[in-house]
């Protein structure tokens, strides 16, 4: 007859050999996991990062991994279940940095987004307006924009509603502009052939400073496209553009050397598909506003007497 001794006993040897190799395996797994919780970056890296309302863990973790915040997606949302953390996620706007272990990362999604600030920067607005207009909502320090990497952004800032955080770094803040001007403008820009009577094709950057003197000089879409066929064609025959939004054009022949301000995409359109006309002289209305045409100078001495007298 078999003691209760001798029935236990190969059970609690089976549950020593689980326990053991449980272990051993924890162990081995162990510089695995920590590699997979650690940050994927460094702390120069860093990413805006939105998350939708109703947006699902996988896709969370799907977008965290392409930018890369996280080094494994599979390891995110185990950690994410097995910590409870899972369906606590709060949607909103993050800027998150690369040097964040998945534990931490996790704790900043939970706890939700920080207030982020709109800016809306309007067509035709400068750089220097932008600047200010981000100076004034704490999202960047003074000459952030203006003194960024010695290059210039005007012509760059595309027109539209965006979304910062305060103490944002230029980097960011630019990172952000110029990939709404690369999806939004470089498709009309970089698609557009526009050639000179001597065959001189303008290049992108051209075009956008053609664009920039259509927004600030004229303000209806009708009158546009005509204006810049205009202007093509005192380029053509070396005229001086003569343009009172950028008054070197009256003292120096072609293009201004950059952008004046930041056209939006009617403005870019109207460069990029200029209309024909029998048209060499224009100007603007004081009370309408809108663009009166001429063929000749003597016509043109006409209109500046009717309309500016």
């Amino acid at each position: 007859m078999l003691s209760v001794r001798h029935f236990c006993a190969p059970n609690m040897f089976t549950k020593k050999r689980i326990i053991i190799g449980a272990a051993v395996i924890t162990l081995l797994l162990l510089p695995f996991i920590a590699y997979y919780m650690s940050p994927a970056g460094s702390a120069a890296e860093s990413a805006n990062f939105y998350i939708e309302k109703g947006e699902g863990l996988r896709e969370i973790a799907v977008k965290l991994e392409r930018a890369g915040l996280i080094r494994s997606r599979p390891v995110f949302v185990f950690y994410s279940l097995f910590s409870g953390s899972a369906s606590k996620f709060k949607s909103g706007y993050y800027s998150l940095r690369a040097d964040t272990s998945v534990p931490s990362l996790m704790r900043l999604l939970v706890a939700g987004p920080a207030a982020d600030i709109k800016i809306t920067v309007r067509e035709g607005d400068t750089l220097a307006q932008i600047e200010k207009k981000l100076v004034d909502a704490g999202v960047i320090k003074a000459g952030a924009l203006s003194k960024f990497h010695g290059k210039s952004l005007e012509g760059f800032l595309f027109p539209d509603t965006y979304r910062f955080f305060k103490n944002s770094s230029a980097d960011d803040v630019v990172k952000k502009f110029m990939t709404n001007f690369h999806q939004r403008a470089m498709p009309a820009l970089s698609g557009a052939n526009i050639r000179l009577a001597d065959g001189k094709q303008l290049s992108v950057y051209e075009l956008l400073t053609v664009a920039s003197i259509i927004e600030k000089e004229v303000p209806f879409q009708e009158d546009r496209r005509l204006v810049a066929g205009l202007l093509y064609k005192r380029l053509s025959i070396g005229m001086g553009l003569q343009v009172d939004a950028a008054p070197d054009t009256y003292k120096y022949s072609g293009l201004p050397s950059r952008p004046i301000a930041n056209p939006g995409l009617d403005a870019i359109r109207a460069a990029t598909e200029p209309k024909a006309s029998s048209y060499l002289y224009y100007l603007s209305d004081p009370k309408t506003r809108k663009t009166i045409f001429s063929k000749t100078f003597e016509e043109h001495k006409e209109n500046k007497f009717k309309y500016l007298k």
